[in-house]
This record gives structure tokens, sequence and C-alpha cells, in this order.
């Protein structure tokens, strides 16, 4: 087979438009890929992208790293895609490694590359699924202590207020962030705090969906997602004020039943074996958790 040039491009904002139309011909439920994702975290390591075979290919690289792809997206062709990308990787010394494969992609792996590929379940970064409505309505026995704190949060700051995001409070937000803000020596909080002032500095260009939660005129919880497809959105971030109890619990339902209540499923993406965050993520009762597997391809 003859090989395709690969030449991998940095994702910049004006990249929105090509990665999109690329993403909308799949049917896809993992977070990674959304171009939200991709623009918040491109600060922390190299997100760079190519067009191979008619397939989006993404390709992450974290300092003094090997670089990883995610399953080639799009009508193409996958299975030249891959090969390619084999080819690619090892003319350079590399293994193509791939991450965040959903169960789905992994026939056509093995298909390829045979049965000697041994795909290995990363549960840290599995991404859990929700039903939206169920964390709009918090209802039945499974939901009572989240009913009860929302309830809490009701009557103790009755005169709270939800508001989109929007040019008319991004400068406030931000200010508010940077104030919020803090990392300290955490590179990982760090780069987050990139990513999210980066998201305010652009935010009219990302088709994001947000809103913030006000309490006696103060700023006291944000969040903001996008909608993937008719069937699933993805929050990427909600902060809050931990001095105001239960503010967490209502920006998560506040968010979803302003912005996002005809969406059936919303992504809350991974709990990266944080066991706090896995507890927290779990007390939801996840529709199901969307299992992500890594391979490598000597």
């Amino acid at each position: 087979m003859e090989q395709q040039a690969i030449i991998f491009k940095d994702i910049t904002l004006q990249d929105r438009e090509i990665i999109n139309t690329y993403l909308q011909q799949e049917e896809f439920m993992i977070s990674d890929i959304s171009f939200g994702n991709l623009f918040i975290w491109r600060l922390a390591r190299k997100i760079a992208f190519c067009i191979l075979h008619d397939c989006l290919i993404i390709e992450t690289t974290y300092i003094n790293e090997a670089p990883f792809c995610f399953f080639p997206i799009g009508s193409g062709d996958k299975k030249k895609a891959l090969l390619s990308l084999h080819h690619h990787y090892k003319q350079k010394g590399q293994s193509l490694i791939l991450h965040s494969v959903e169960k789905q992609n992994l026939d056509l792996l093995h298909e390829v590359f045979g049965d000697t590929i041994e795909p290995i379940l990363n549960r840290d970064r599995s991404d859990y699924i929700y039903k939206t409505q169920n964390l709009i309505e918090l209802a039945g026995r499974k939901y009572h202590k989240k009913k009860n704190h929302l309830n809490r949060f009701f009557d103790e700051y009755k005169g709270f207020s939800f508001e989109s995001i929007s040019e008319n409070n991004l400068s406030e937000l931000l200010h508010v962030w940077r104030k919020w803000d803090n990392a300290g020596n955490d590179i990982g909080l760090q780069n987050e705090s990139k990513g999210i002032i980066s998201v305010f500095e652009n935010y009219a260009d990302l088709g994001f969906l947000g809103g913030l939660l006000r309490f006696n005129g103060e700023v006291i919880a944000f969040s903001f997602g996008e909608v993937i497809s008719k069937n699933l959105c993805i929050i990427h971030i909600e902060k809050a004020d931990i001095n105001y109890r239960g503010a967490y619990q209502a920006i998560n339902q506040q968010l979803l039943s302003h912005c996002f209540s005809d969406i059936l499923y919303v992504n809350r993406e991974e709990d990266l074996g944080i066991e706090g965050l896995r507890k927290a993520k779990l007390s939801y009762n996840p529709e199901f958790i969307l299992e992500k597997y890594e391979v490598s391809i000597v």
C-alpha cells in the first residue's frame, strides 16, 4: 500500500469547524475527542491532528512521553488509516499507541492487527454516563440523599438565581475564577486553570452552554459543557465556592435543567482514579460507565 505522508498540525480555535465536521460523522460517547475537551487541554500537552484516508486522527503528546492517538474518526477508510499510522510510528522507531478506545472499535483493531494485540481497560479514564433527566429530577429512593442536599441549598439560599454565561458576565467570571484558583504547585490544577481562563477568553467562539449561580449578587458557582449530538452532552468544568453548602449539587442540577434538559445522556467524564471523585460520581447512579481501552501495537 502506498503510504500517505503524515504531518500533524497543532490544534487551534480556527480548527473547530473541520474537526467538528469529522466528529459529526460519528456516534461517539467518549469525552476525550470533543473539540471542547481538546481546546481546554491543548495548553497542558501537545494536541495535534491530521486528516488521513478521510479520517480525523488526533495525536496527543505529554512531556517526555511517547505520543498516542485516538481511534480514527469519521466515515473514511479506518483500516487504511490504522495501517498508515502503524507504518508512520514504526518508521520513527515507535509503537502505535491508541488511548480511549471504545469497546465497539476493538473488533476492527483485531481484524487489522490480529489477535496478538492486548487491549487494556483503563478504569481510571472511563467516562460516567447519566440520564440527564435523572440528574435534573433526582427522583426516587436512590437519589433521596441528593434531593435532600439540593432542597437544603434551596431553603438556605432562597434568593439564589441562575444566569447563563454570556458576554455580559464573562469578565466577572474571569475575575472570580482568578480569585478562587488555588492550583499552587499542582501541575494538573495549573493546567486546568489555564484551560478555564482560555475558555472564558474565547467563549463566544466555542459553542459552549454554561451557567452560574448567584447569591446576594455574588457568583457562587459556575459550570459549562457542550452538546455533542441529540443524545449526548458533555460537562467539561464545574466549580463552586465550598462556603455555600450544596453549591456543587445545585449548579449540577441547574445547568442541566436550564441548558441540556432536551438531551438524553450527559457525560460527566472520568474520575482519574481519585477515590473521592470516584465515590462522588458513583453516588449519582450512572446509567453506565463507558469503558476506555488502551492498545499498543509494535
